[in-house]
């Protein structure tokens, strides 16, 4: 197991619901909407990248 899976294997990085992404903390916030559009044409590796990529900065969020 490679470090992309073994940091995405919770996360169903094929099928993402853009549309039913929480407010707080989800890495589907920091995905750009035209990539969203397109998530299909990506290879795995890339979908790979892209959320370990956006959950580091879901994970930096402060909230008061």
């Amino acid at each position: 197991m490679n470090l992309f899976e073994k940091f995405t294997r919770l996360i169903d990085i094929e099928n993402p619901d853009f549309k039913e992404k929480e407010n707080v903390h989800d890495w589907r916030n920091y995905v750009p909407y035209e990539w969203q559009e397109n998530w299909f044409e990506f290879t795995e590796r890339e979908k790979q990248i892209i959320v370990v990529m956006a959950e580091a900065q879901a994970d930096n969020e402060e909230w008061d």
